[in-house]
């Protein structure tokens, strides 16, 4: 009772602490290098990363909150459009992507010119294939998920904040991410069989990357 006691203690000040934090959020382009098992599957995926980072004031510590994008293979074909008898084509595109959401504790130097920091995350991982057809990548007209699988992932990494103005910081980070073993589809994976449609056979491995990324920080 008195351990529970405590807990619970530590809780409430911690969210009240947090309730009065400093919020420094941002945005990155990312590029994610595919390793073990997934290097021999698929290629480099290029994407993009939001995050938020809440500390209490003047304090190095805090919790960092992530929600990521990455594309790691596309394919697109023009098909004739039904009723013009080829006439009218339209695009389409079949993209395999990974969307994460994570959170976990951060370490950030406040202050300086270089203002490095640590992070371990954990969260989730949605693996999907999906199809779409639109007008010359401008007008969509339908779109279809092919397959899709879900997964436990943890990351570690760290990067450096470099202010360039007010409170705005250039960011550069590096992790690895581990995503628990899960199935996708690569390209060329699905194979149309006429009218019956289209017939796969997913791959399933673990899906470790390394990723990179350059964006901007502000709230400093």
């Amino acid at each position: 009772m008195r351990f529970l006691k405590r807990t619970v203690l530590a809780l409430v000040l911690g969210s009240s602490t947090l309730a009065r934090a400093d919020l420094i959020g941002g945005g990155d382009m990312l590029i994610g290098i595919p390793q073990g098992d997934f290097e021999r599957a698929v290629g480099t995926g290029w994407g993009f990363e939001g995050h938020g980072f809440a500390t209490p004031p003047r304090q190095p510590w805090g919790l960092r909150f992530q929600g990521s994008f990455l594309i790691y293979g596309s394919e697109s074909f023009v098909s004739p459009y039904p009723g013009t008898k080829g006439r009218v084509g339209v695009n389409v595109t079949t993209d395999n992507w990974i969307a994460s959401v994570a959170a976990g504790p951060q370490l950030a130097v406040r202050s300086g010119p270089l203002r490095p920091y640590i992070h371990a995350l954990a969260g989730v991982s949605y693996f999907a294939t999906t199809s779409r057809i639109d007008s010359n990548d401008v007008v969509l007209i339908a779109e279809s998920t092919n397959y899709d699988d879900w997964t436990f992932r943890w990351s570690v990494g760290g990067g450096v904040n470099i202010p360039i103005g007010g409170s705005v910081a250039l960011d550069l980070g590096v992790a690895y991410v581990s995503n628990d073993r899960v199935s996708y589809l690569t390209e060329g994976d699905l194979v149309e069989n006429g009218a019956a449609g289209v017939s796969f056979t997913p791959k399933r491995s673990e899906a470790k990357l390394v990723q990179f990324t350059l964006g901007v920080s502000a709230g400093w």
